[in-house]
């Protein structure tokens, strides 16, 4: 097993935010994490990656306890992320923005640099690789986001709405490099609000509610659960399906 979670949780003084959520993620899966506004996904997220410790539970990756282990300790063990907001060096160029990641596994500039030129000519970003990252476009920095993790060599990628906010011709560009990411090897999980996404990537869907798993399958038999139907539409909804 190459990730799991045990009952962890985490609370913000009174706010349990993730209450007793475990998950089990193989090597090879893309597996989709979904759930309304302020379900809990986000959170359980950033547990996993390193950017919060779980109040309680356990982490486990490749057999290591990184419960309470840094962000920068899960990055050197092969766990990678994006973030919503992509975190892009404006005044660096995108071959420098890309070897910041490469650092983490190649600390000679010379060798980064050449890891980067690779990834970026790997993500199609070769043709910007000299100018400023500030000049990029949304679409160009989520491909950014996506080719500095990818530099870190990562095990297990974590997109958080790495795909959102692209126009269709653009999602169907993105979701195509992410499943050449995941045909070279590398563990997917997945948090979108975008289906589209979900339904053509994930394997296996993991829907979160008020801080706990509600749903764990197959995409198009998890959407149409009644208890997932009510947690993103609410019962009224429900009722009006059930008529």
């Amino acid at each position: 097993m190459l990730l799991e979670a045990k009952e962890v949780s985490r609370a913000f003084g009174s706010f349990l935010a993730v209450d007793g959520a475990s998950l089990e993620i193989e090597e090879g899966e893309i597996v989709g994490l979904i759930g309304p506004n302020g379900a809990g996904k986000s959170t359980f997220f950033n547990c996993i990656a390193g950017d919060l410790a779980p109040t309680a539970g356990r982490i486990l990756f490749a057999g290591h306890d990184v419960t309470e282990r840094s962000a920068e300790a899960h990055a050197r063990l092969g766990i990678g992320r994006t973030f919503q907001v992509p975190a892009t060096f404006t005044d660096m160029t995108v071959l420098e923005n890309v070897m910041v990641g490469a650092f983490l596994r190649h600390p000679e500039r010379a060798a980064a640099r050449a890891r980067a030129l690779e990834i970026l000519k790997r993500t199609g970003l070769s043709g910007v690789a000299f100018q400023r990252a500030r000049g990029l476009g949304t679409p160009g920095r989520k491909r950014l986001e996506i080719a500095r993790v990818l530099a870190t060599g990562p095990r297990l990628m974590l997109l958080d709405e790495a795909l959102a906010g692209l126009t269709p011709a653009e999602l169907q560009g993105a979701i195509a490099l992410v499943r050449a990411i995941h045909e070279e090897g590398v563990t997917l999980v997945v948090v979108e609000h975008i289906m589209e996404v979900i339904l053509g990537l994930a394997r296996r869907v993991i829907v979160f509610n008020e801080g706990r798993i509600i749903a764990e399958g197959p995409p198009q038999r998890v959407v149409g659960e009644p208890a997932v139907i009510e947690a993103y539409l609410g019962r009224a909804h429900l009722g009006r399906r059930k008529a």
